[in-house]
C-alpha cells in the first residue's frame, strides 16, 4: 500500500468525499441492525416461525462477524486519516464528544419513556440528577461510540504524531498486549475499552490504507461479477472459516478472557502457559482471516458511485442510536401482532423469513436517516448550534512571494 501514489479518485462529490465511503457506511450499518435483529430472533422467534433454528441463527451471526465489525472499524480508520487540524479537533468535539454525552444523559431517558414505557419520573430524575461517575458513563454509552471516541482521541494525541508505519505497528501492538488486561467482565474485559482494543487492528489497517488510490486502481466488476464475489465472501465466512478455525480465533469484543465465543482462555481452562503467552497471535490471525473478506466487500461488491441510498452513509449515527427503539421495540412487535405469527417448521421458509428481515432493516434505516427524523434529533446527534460558541478557525497564512526565503 505504501508504494501506491496518492491520487484523486474521480468518484466523489464536489466536497471531495468518496461515494464509496458512504456506501460502505450504510452497508456496515445495515449489517449492524440485521446482526442485532438476529440476536432478537434467537431469543424470541425460535419457538414460533423460526422454530428450532437456534443453531442456524447463531451460525449466520457468527459468519457475519467476519465482515460486520471489522468493516465498520476499518472505515473509521480511513476517516481518521490526516493531520489533527484545528477544524478536525472542533468537529471531534462538536459531532462526536458532545453527541455521545447527550445520548447518555438525554436521549436514552427520552427513548426509555417514549419507547420502553419507563416511568417518566424515574427518567426525569436521571436528567435532573445525572450520574457523572465513570462507571455509569462507561456502561451507558454504546460500545462502538465509546471505541470511536477513544480511537479518534488516540489518533490526535499519539498516532498522528508518528510515521504511519510506526503508528500501525504501535496500534496493533497495543491491541495484542491489551487483550491480557483485566479479567472476566471487567471494564477492560468485555466492555467498550476491551472492544476498543480488540478491534483496533482493523482501525489501524484503515488508518494506513491509501483508500482513494485503491478505489481508483482496483477494477470494479460488473453486477454479475460483484454478485459472484458476494457469494464467495458468504461461502468463505459461513463455511470455510468455521470449518478451518472453529471457535479458536477470538473476535474483538473484549479481552482474551471476556467469555465470548472463541475466548479459549476462559472457555477451556486447559491451555498451557505457552498457549496463553502466545494467545495474542490469535488476534493477529483473526485479523488476517477477516481482512480479505472486508476488502473484497469494499472494493469488489459495493457500488462506487452514487445510488438512491448512498446519502444514508452520512447519517449512520442516527440509525445506530435509534434502530433498537424504533425497529425492535416499536415496529416489529406491532408487525408480528398484525401478521399473527404461528409455528413454522420448514427450513426453506425459515431462510426466507430471515432474508425478509433485510428489507425491514433497510426500511428502519431509511426512516431514521430521513430529513424528517433528523429534524427531530439533530440538536443532539448533529449539534450544528454549537458552532456559535467556537471562535472562527484561524485563516491559513498567505504564501510567500517567489524569491523570498
Amino acid at each position: 500500500w505504501s508504494k501506491l501514489p496518492r491520487v484523486e479518485a474521480k468518484l466523489s462529490r464536489d466536497s471531495g468525499r468518496l461515494f464509496l465511503l458512504d456506501n460502505v457506511k450504510w452497508f456496515a450499518q445495515l449489517m449492524v441492525i440485521f446482526g442485532h435483529l438476529l440476536d432478537s430472533l434467537h431469543v424470541w422467534d425460535t419457538k414460533t416461525w423460526l422454530n428450532g433454528e437456534d443453531i442456524f441463527i447463531f451460525n449466520v451471526k457468527f459468519a457475519m462477524e467476519v465482515v460486520l465489525n471489522p468493516l465498520f472499524c476499518f472505515i473509521s480508520g480511513v476517516l481518521s486519516q490526516g493531520a489533527p487540524t484545528e477544524g478536525r479537533l472542533r468537529r471531534y468535539v462538536q459531532f462526536l464528544v458532545v453527541p455521545t454525552v447527550l445520548v447518555v444523559y438525554l436521549i436514552h431517558p427520552i427513548c426509555n419513556v417514549l419507547f420502553m414505557q419507563s416511568p417518566f419520573d424515574k427518567e426525569l430524575d436521571k436528567v435532573i440528577q445525572p450520574d457523572f461517575s465513570s462507571a455509569y458513563f462507561y456502561n451507558a454509552v454504546p460500545w462502538y461510540l465509546f471505541a470511536l471516541l477513544m480511537w479518534r482521541a488516540s489518533v490526535y494525541l499519539l498516532w498522528a504524531q508518528m510515521r504511519t508505519d510506526v503508528a500501525f505497528v504501535a496500534m496493533v501492538t497495543a491491541s495484542c498486549v491489551g487483550g491480557y488486561i483485566g479479567g472476566i467482565n471487567a471494564p477492560w474485559g468485555g466492555g467498550g475499552m476491551g472492544a476498543m482494543l480488540g478491534y483496533m487492528p482493523y482501525f489501524a489497517l484503515g488508518y494506513v490504507a491509501p483508500f482513494p488510490a485503491l478505489a481508483a486502481r482496483i477494477p470494479k466488476p460488473g453486477p454479475l461479477g460483484a454478485t459472484g464475489v458476494a457469494l464467495g465472501v458468504w461461502v468463505y465466512a459461513y463455511y470455510l472459516v468455521p470449518a478451518v478455525f472453529g471457535l479458536s480465533l477470538p473476535d474483538g469484543h473484549g479481552n482474551y478472557m471476556s467469555g465470548d465465543p472463541g475466548k479459549l482462555i476462559v472457555n477451556t481452562g486447559t491451555l498451557s502457559a505457552w498457549d496463553v503467552n502466545l494467545y495474542w497471535l490469535r488476534r493477529l490471525a483473526r485479523m488476517a482471516v477477516d481482512t480479505p473478506a472486508v476488502l473484497a466487500v469494499i472494493f469488489l461488491v459495493l457500488p462506487r458511485g452514487e445510488t438512491p441510498i448512498t446519502y444514508m452513509g452520512a447519517y449512520t449515527l442516527f440509525s445506530y442510536i435509534f434502530h433498537s427503539h424504533i425497529g425492535f421495540q416499536l415496529w416489529r412487535p406491532a408487525l408480528l401482532q398484525a401478521l399473527g405469527v404461528g409455528v413454522v417448521d420448514n427450513f426453506a421458509l425459515h431462510v426466507l423469513i430471515i432474508l425478509a428481515h433485510i428489507p425491514f432493516c433497510l426500511a428502519v434505516m431509511a426512516v431514521l436517516t430521513s430529513s424528517y427524523w433528523r429534524v427531530l434529533w439533530s440538536w443532539a446527534i448533529s449539534p450544528e448550534w454549537l458552532s456559535v460558541i467556537f471562535i472562527p478557525a484561524s485563516p491559513k497564512p498567505a504564501g510567500k512571494p517567489a524569491g523570498v526565503p
